[in-house]
């Protein structure tokens, strides 16, 4: 069995993206071979929409790969839900993404640190082949995706976000101000 495995800061969310050449899918609709996490998917809401908490957990990204040095991610404030609405026609499932959200992150070599407000709101629509598109306003923290302007960076404005089913996420469009996460923590 192989696995293949990314992790994707969005704000206060983790998309983890695991393919396994040898499980069926286990994202919200069939298709595909990858389990999305975007948010926490627990189950297509039926009829109504569902509310739930968004969870935050504190993570390590190593040296290397958001920055040169070992970035810390800690929730400080963490009153994020998340809406998800029933299928739509055509398989698409949405979820809606509010609520306060404000992050620590600290260079693990220099313990210098920044705390910053990524409240969002976020719309995530996760596609029947398992394949999703975020689209984030407000502010937020974004690392490792291609197209981007840095390889950590916070997005004050609106910003587009595919996320394959092969786990590549690719910036499709931006706009507002962007910084550096990597120099702000130098």
């Amino acid at each position: 069995m192989s696995h293949r495995t990314r992790s994707l800061a969005l704000g206060s969310v983790i998309v983890a993206v695991t393919a396994c050449s040898d499980m069926a899918p286990t994202a919200p609709a069939p298709g595909g071979d990858a389990a999305v996490l975007a948010p926490k998917v627990s189950g297509q809401a039926r009829g109504k929409p569902t509310r739930s908490p968004l969870p935050a957990e504190p993570f390590e990204a190593p040296a290397g790969l958001f920055c040169s040095f070992g970035v810390l991610s800690e929730p400080v404030v963490n009153n994020q839900v998340v809406k998800t609405f029933p299928p739509e026609p055509n398989g698409d499932v949405v979820q809606l993404a509010t609520g306060a959200f404000v992050q620590r992150l600290t260079n693990t070599s220099t313990g210098k640190s920044i705390t910053v407000n990524i409240s969002g709101p976020g719309r995530f629509t996760i596609h029947p082949d398992g394949s999703v598109t975020l689209e984030a306003s407000g502010r937020w923290f974004f690392a490792v995706v291609e197209n981007a302007p840095f390889s950590a960076f916070i997005n004050s404005g609106h910003a587009v976000l595919s996320i394959g089913t092969d786990g590549t996420v690719t910036l499709v469009s931006h706009r507002g101000h962007v910084e550096d996460v990597c120099a702000l923590l130098s």
